[in-house]
């Protein structure tokens, strides 16, 4: 399985889901570091010429990578009950025994001897967020298991599963940070159910944001490679030639569904992160900063008296959020964060989202003409609950769902609010100038009347 990019739409092509469990797997608090097994010193440099084959390196690491099938349990359909439109999701009308019905395929990649692996969260869920009702795993020598689903993380693309079975291959996790234009790569995956196939590239790019494979509530930095990825890739390896992890296949930008030359993966130490919290608590706590970011403007960067255009604008602090107390303003421009430079909202976001409640994060700002470094400490969000619906009493009829950071409309009624321009899937990021990040700052800002909102669908922001 795997994301399609037609601009401006994204095609998902992989439909797989989780298995739902009474008790789903998880490790203890400060365990999931044990998952990894990292490298302490550089890979050596691939000796020029190149050699005549990879097949040594592509023979010891393809055993790691895994087909992921995601099935519903439905009764088996007459002709009639297609005649009629019976809707797979909907399951067993009756008490007959349900059959297992594989939707699709992804891959995966084994990170532990013990049984847990990683794939993408589009690889475990419907186009209607439903959870599939069984995930199963086939290995390299045909050996097939049933997955628990430990965790998914949407905002990143990332679910990991987990197995019993023994004679596991993990993969060396590299330090993606290194990765650099020009590396040569391989990206190994299960495209259109051929089976295990293996392609090779280069990277392209590092640090892409901004694309809208995550949605406008996810979080996106990227690696971009021209190695051979197509539908079933998704949660493949992308590795390094010495064998090592250095991301996630999860994405494709194409105009008609095939590669072109454009696959991006999440990098390796993203997947870590992610992975880790998956592992201990089955969710991905991100801190709450109380910051409302966009694009930074051409005339906005020759106003401030910047010598480029790249940063990331703060168009709005909430009083008293953790920005505020940290001395950020309206108008700031941030240029760098937790030492690393910031050329986009996107970026920023990213690097944001690696903090948890509690921790602190460096930011560099732009303001009258100079500099300035200032810690902040995440928050809490106030509403910790991704996923969970509710309704605002200043906008009767219009239901919404918690993303993460912002409000996201989940179902306008036909009329006035239609018209008005409000689409499901648009993030509401500020109302009345104010910004929003869950329920309660939303029905705060709300006023009688007429109510100026910012909102975002798919990276175009409008008001």
């Amino acid at each position: 399985m795997m994301h399609s990019l037609i601009p401006p739409l994204l095609v998902v092509f992989a439909l797989v889901p989780p298995l739902r469990a009474d008790e789903p797997p998880r490790l203890p608090a400060g365990a999931a570091a044990g998952l990894f097994r990292m490298e302490d010193t550089a890979a050596a440099e691939i000796p020029v010429p190149q050699p005549s084959s990879f097949a040594p390196l592509l023979e010891k690491v393809t055993p790691a990578v895994v087909s992921v099938f995601p099935a519903l349990m439905v009764e088996e359909s007459t002709p009639l009950d297609r005649f009629f439109g019976r809707e797979e999701e909907e399951g067993p009308p009756s008490g007959e025994a349900p059959q297992e019905r594989v939707l699709g395929v992804g891959s995966g990649v084994i990170i532990s001897a013990d049984g847990w692996i990683v794939t993408n969260s589009h690889v475990v869920h419907l186009p209607s967020g439903k959870i599939a009702d069984v995930v199963s795993v086939e290995l390299h020598d045909r050996r097939r298991f049933r997955a628990a689903v430990a965790g998914v993380d949407p905002a990143t693309d990332l679910a990991l599963l987990k197995v019993e079975g023994g004679g596991l291959s993990p993969l060396v996790f590299a330090d993606s940070e290194r990765v650099a234009i020009g590396d040569l790569v391989f990206a190994v995956g299960n495209p259109f159910k051929l089976g295990m196939t293996a392609t090779m590239g280069m990277v392209s790019a590092t640090r892409r944001s901004s694309i809208g494979i995550t949605g406008g509530a996810g979080y996106e930095s990227f690696i971009q490679t021209d190695a051979s990825i197509n539908p079933g890739n998704s949660g493949g390896a992308l590795i390094d030639t010495s064998g090592r992890l250095i991301g996630i296949n999860t994405a494709i930008y194409s105009a008609r569904g095939g590669n072109i030359g454009i696959g991006f993966a999440i990098p390796a130490d993203l997947v870590r992160h992610v992975v880790s919290a998956l592992a201990e608590t089955g969710s991905v706590a991100r801190g709450f900063f109380g910051l409302s970011i966009s694009d930074l403007t051409e005339s906005q960067a020759k106003e401030a008296g910047l010598p480029r255009v790249s940063g990331a604008w703060i168009d709005a602090v909430m009083d008293d959020s953790p920005a505020a107390r940290a001395g950020i303003r309206a108008g700031d421009i941030v240029v760098s964060a937790r030492g690393r430079e910031v050329t986009s909202r996107g970026d920023l976001r990213f690097e944001l989202s690696m903090c948890r409640p509690g921790d602190g994060i460096g930011l560099t700002f732009w303001r009258e003409g100079a500099e300035t470094v200032v810690e902040i400490v995440a928050g809490k969000p106030a509403s910790a609950d991704p996923g969970s619906l509710f309704r605002l009493a200043g906008l009767p009829g219009v239901v919404f769902r918690q993303g993460e950071g912002h409000p996201v409309v989940s179902e306008v009624p036909p009329g006035d609010l239609r018209r008005a321009g409000l689409q499901e899937g648009m993030e509401i990021l500020e109302i009345n100038g104010r910004p929003v990040t869950d329920s309660a700052t939303a029905e705060a800002a709300l006023r009688r009347g007429i109510n100026k909102v910012k909102t975002r669908l798919r990276n175009s922001e409008n008001t």
